[in-house]
């Protein structure tokens, strides 16, 4: 039996519609990333299935049991179901560890103590821990929210944006403390975000949301391989496009997939390098064909120089016409 499951849920706001028929179900254990452009209703989504508001039309299941409306609840929210928001939603005066302890304050207190030595250690916050959480970093804050949430293991983890406003090295903490939660506790999560670059690394399935509208599922490496519209390919990731075979269509071609070749006679393209872009752990090559496409391509060295000329030709097995 699917953990979660959700079926034709529309919802409106004034004269938008924000989701549309929206149906998706997700299995326990499993983590299921959202991903989509600002306004495609990701968030909406997640206000849903955690109770703070009442879709317009359809169902939410949790283990086969419909979820009663919003408005008919005297809190909003399900004790199951725990949202970690933006706004992370802590107490500003507060220590970090006080937090984290309210969310256990109905058990003894030796056990409260020993659970939250563990989430402090997992989420790394020891160095913090006593500080007010008004005085904490963003990403400090994000991490204090997040071992509150699990403090007692929900049967739904939803997280929202959970790498927004936060500079690379709270990015790597949070993004490893995560990593470790989903290990240790066996926790069922369904996360959004705009940025697919740290969904692809830990999702099992990615959800591609546009216009309040699913347009594509499947793991991170189908939906980066075989994206299935130029939407969803740049969404993913940095792309080359070339036109299609059918007027109106376009052909995708990852960076890390070009390949230089030695032979004219096995080559796709002949380009000239125009610029080059150190990336830290690679280098960024933009080229120019012979037919005037601008394309990029990664090496691991900097073994070319501006003006080289290059003969290209792609790894991929096949490449699909795809719309818009």
């Amino acid at each position: 039996m699917s953990l979660l499951q959700l079926s034709a849920i529309s919802k409106q706001f004034d004269d938008k519609m924000v989701l549309t028929d929206l149906s998706l179900t997700v299995q326990p254990g499993e983590w299921v990333g959202i991903v989509g452009e600002s306004g495609s209703g990701k968030s909406t989504l997640l206000k849903i299935i955690g109770r703070f508001i009442d879709a317009d039309q359809g169902s939410v299941n949790l283990k086969g049991t419909p979820l009663q409306p919003v408005r008919d609840q005297l809190i909003k929210g399900h004790k199951a179901i725990k949202l970690v928001q933006q706004d992370y939603e802590l107490f500003p005066n507060q220590t970090a560890r006080e937090n984290i302890s309210y969310a256990l304050r109905f058990y003894e207190r030796d056990y409260r103590e020993r659970k939250v030595d563990e989430l402090v250690e997992l989420t790394r916050l020891s160095v913090v821990q006593h500080q007010k959480a008004k005085l904490l970093s963003g990403g400090e804050k994000q991490r204090t929210a997040l071992a509150q949430a699990v403090a007692e293991v929900p049967e739904l983890l939803l997280l929202d944006e959970p790498f927004a406003h936060l500079d690379l090295r709270n990015k790597q903490n949070l993004a490893e403390a995560i990593e470790d939660l989903k290990s240790s506790h066996q926790l069922t999560c369904l996360f959004v975000t705009h940025d697919a670059g740290e969904a692809l690394a830990w999702a099992d399935r990615l959800i591609i949301l546009k216009e309040g509208k699913i347009v594509q599922e499947g793991t991170p490496r189908e939906i980066y391989e075989q994206p299935v519209s130029v939407y969803v390919a740049e969404l993913t990731g940095q792309v080359n496009l070339i036109p299609g075979s059918i007027p109106g269509k376009w052909q995708m071609i990852r960076p890390n997939f070009l390949r230089l070749v030695t032979e004219e006679g096995k080559a796709r393209w002949k380009a000239a390098i125009t610029k080059i872009h150190f990336k830290g752990g690679h280098y960024e090559y933009v080229c120019k064909t012979t037919e005037g496409q601008n394309l990029i391509f990664y090496r691991n060295r900097r073994d070319k120089k501006v003006g080289d000329e290059v003969l290209l030709n792609h790894a991929m097995k096949y490449l699909r016409d795809m719309p818009r």
